[in-house]
């Protein structure tokens, strides 16, 4: 999908999210929605004066560690980076782990937590913005997968290409959050609770598996 056809679709993302919110929102996915990014930020608080190192720290190496990687098992590996431990659980990828002990270590200034991602994510917004969030961020929007399907409403969608395709779903999320008076951080959140409840992952594999037998047939 090109970066025309995204922003056409602009208006879209936004309808689906609200329709979604709307919808399908349950007090739990309001309230663990809400709570998700101030639960996560304790633990990096927590990691900063147990480490010794600044909360942005915690928060760059965690988000570092992310890709492709579950929430649980990526505090375990972000907590043997911060301990200088070997990691001790399978999920990251061994690129990100350098990277995450690399930043650790860097003490360059940077201007911003975001510049000091960027250095060592140029083209991965969903990282920079997932630190910038774990920091303390709330006008930031992480878009990762689950996200981007919500705001498409499409189960098969799963690429992003660049940061400029990436900060139409952040418009759309912000826009979307101030219409219900949320802070954009809270309202993607649950968002993202919800969409994993309507569409677990089993339930997503199916359909790609469907979708690439239809192909093969013809």
């Amino acid at each position: 999908m090109t970066y025309s056809d995204l922003a056409r679709r602009l208006p879209e993302m936004r309808r689906n999210l609200r329709t979604l919110y709307r919808r399908h929102a349950t007090r739990a996915d309001i309230v663990n929605g809400a709570a998700w990014y101030p639960a996560a930020r304790h633990i990096m608080a927590d990691w900063s004066a147990s480490y010794g190192v600044s909360v942005e720290t915690c928060a760059a190496v965690t988000a570092a560690l992310s890709p492709q990687c579950s929430w649980p098992r990526n505090l375990i590996a972000a907590d043997d980076v911060l301990a200088r431990r070997a990691i001790s659980v399978g999920g990251p990828l061994q690129v990100n782990i350098r990277k995450a002990r690399q930043l650790l270590d860097d003490t360059r200034e940077y201007p911003t937590l975001a510049d000091r991602m960027f250095a060592y994510f140029p083209y991965g917004p969903k990282v920079n913005s997932f630190a910038c969030n774990l920091a303390g961020a709330d006008s930031v929007v992480t878009i990762d997968t689950h996200a981007a399907q919500a705001a498409l409403s499409d189960v098969q969608f799963n690429v992003i290409r660049g940061w400029k395709q990436y900060a139409l779903f952040v418009q759309a999320y912000c826009d979307v959050a101030r219409s219900f008076g949320l802070p954009p951080s809270t309202f993607q959140a649950s968002v993202w609770l919800i969409w994993r409840r309507l569409h677990p992952a089993a339930a997503k594999r199916a359909v790609v598996t469907k979708w690439s037998g239809d192909l093969g047939e013809y």
